[in-house]
């Protein structure tokens, strides 16, 4: 029986190398991207590492974010806040809106990088205007209380992008969005 499982094991590699073989770029990527989740799953946070990094030189956006998580968390490897924020760069700078969005949070909370909301909402802009929610609503608050500073202390311009962002938000969904808009509404 214990062969049997091996035997399975190597068909399914022939198996999936045949399901890529005809396939373009993108398709072996997302495979491989699979085979890499389904190891870090299991634990085996060297083997996905590996792959990760096969696809980062790929420029693989997803492969970017998953080693910068593995570094933030410090899975597999040391835990190393500025190597994850390295990857999380790369990735907002291929305009992947995961990467922008985590880059951002990395600078409004000083993780790996120096305490920087004025770099924290650029990326937040990037991530808001490919239709991120959350993004949206981050940034609307940011701006509404001027990088928080409070609501009293925001310009008429700060207000009104704030306004902007804080109304896609709730068109989007974020409930907490239209509370936002209605204090907003107030000081205007």
């Amino acid at each position: 029986m214990k062969y049997g499982f091996i035997f399975l094991l190597f068909a399914g590699a022939l198996h999936a190398n045949d399901f890529t073989a005809g396939r373009d770029k993108n398709s072996v990527q997302a495979v491989q991207s699979l085979e890499a989740y389904a190891k870090y799953k299991m634990a085996q946070y060297d083997e996905a590492r590996e792959i990760w990094l096969m696809l980062a030189e790929k420029n693989n956006a997803s492969a970017l974010i998953n080693l910068a998580n593995l570094y933030e968390q410090g899975q597999g490897v040391e835990r190393d806040l500025k190597q994850s924020v390295a990857w999380l760069r790369q990735a907002a700078d291929l305009g992947d809106v995961r990467g922008q969005y985590q880059l951002a949070m990395a600078y409004e909370k000083g993780l790996g990088v120096d305490r920087d909301l004025h770099q924290a909402a650029y990326w937040l802009e990037k991530a808001a205007e490919q239709g991120d929610e959350t993004a949206q609503f981050n940034l609307g608050v940011m701006l509404a209380t001027n990088y928080g500073e409070g609501l009293t202390t925001s310009s008429n311009e700060q207000r009104q992008s704030a306004v902007k962002w804080l109304t896609q938000a709730d068109e989007n969904g974020v409930e907490d969005a239209k509370q936002f808009l209605s204090l907003l509404s107030e000081m205007m």
